[in-house]
């Protein structure tokens, strides 16, 4: 599959989604990387996620 067919098939479902209302606010895409970027930049203790090392 080359590079373009890929983008057309990513804009397709995006689009459908867009379409049948299956959207994410600003917020929540903000909010998850956010805590994402936090899971990967933090150590963790593995017996108690909620507090970093």
């Amino acid at each position: 599959m080359e590079v373009s067919d890929a983008l057309i098939k990513i804009l397709e479902k995006s689009h459908q989604q867009a379409i049948d209302g299956d959207t994410l606010s600003m917020d929540s895409v903000e909010r998850f990387m956010e805590e994402k970027i936090y899971e990967l930049t933090h150590s963790m203790d593995t017996n108690c996620v909620a507090e970093s090392l």
